[in-house]
């Protein structure tokens, strides 16, 4: 007598992982383009839903809120190809902190903060009005704008280690803090016109003028 095999537990569990993660990143993508395109107010649960195919509470279910949801999707546009590892992590940063003089280090952060504030800055831009008359928005906005500064303190704690720069520590986190914000980006590249690597470009000059002696 044959006896019958039964699936795997574990192929079961990474077929169900598969899918929730293909279901998070669809949910993720709507709510992105929509988020952008009617902005916070007139954006739904129930629309995301929609777009993404999936019930409103599956979304429920998995951030909790619209305004979790939110946040989820600027972290995962902050993060860019690699939504499951922190931005410092990433090879961009990596190599900017491990640059071998602070020149090298301006030149690659400005080019790799300029592709990741071209993703970001207009969602930064859709929590910023709202924050104007939403509390919570306004928390949201301040907390994301705290985590840039941590990580912006990291680099010039990097940069010190090669040397003096021509500030002090706090006047130069709060120089990187300034010109490198999604606001000044968002005037830079819509109002002005320049492309994301002029940015760039014009950052990094601005920053060795202001940093090194």
């Amino acid at each position: 007598m044959t006896v019958p095999v039964k699936p795997k537990r574990g192929y079961r569990s990474l077929r169900r992982s598969a899918q929730a993660s293909d279901t998070r990143a669809a949910v993720l993508s709507a709510a992105h383009d929509l988020f952008i395109r009617e902005g916070w107010q007139k954006t739904t649960i129930a629309a995301i839903a929609r777009q993404a195919g999936v019930s409103a509470e599956t979304i429920y279910a998995g951030f909790g809120s619209k305004l979790a949801l939110l946040e989820a999707v600027v972290v995962a546009s902050v993060r860019g190809l690699q939504p499951g590892t922190a931005l410092m992590d990433q090879a961009g940063p990596r190599a900017v902190m491990e640059a071998p003089d602070q020149r090298s280090q301006i030149a690659l952060f400005a080019k790799d903060i300029a592709e990741v504030l071209r993703r970001v800055a207009p969602l930064m831009a859709v929590v910023r009005a709202a924050a104007e008359s939403e509390p919570a928005l306004k928390e949201l906005y301040v907390g994301l704008h705290r985590g840039r500064t941590g990580n912006l303190a990291m680099l010039v704690d990097a940069m010190l280690r090669h040397g003096p720069l021509r500030t002090d520590r706090d006047t130069a986190i709060a120089s990187l803090d300034r010109l490198s914000s999604p606001e000044l980006f968002l005037v830079v590249t819509n109002v002005e016109g320049l492309s994301p690597a002029q940015y760039a470009t014009w950052l990094a000059d601005a920053l060795t003028a202001l940093l090194l002696r």
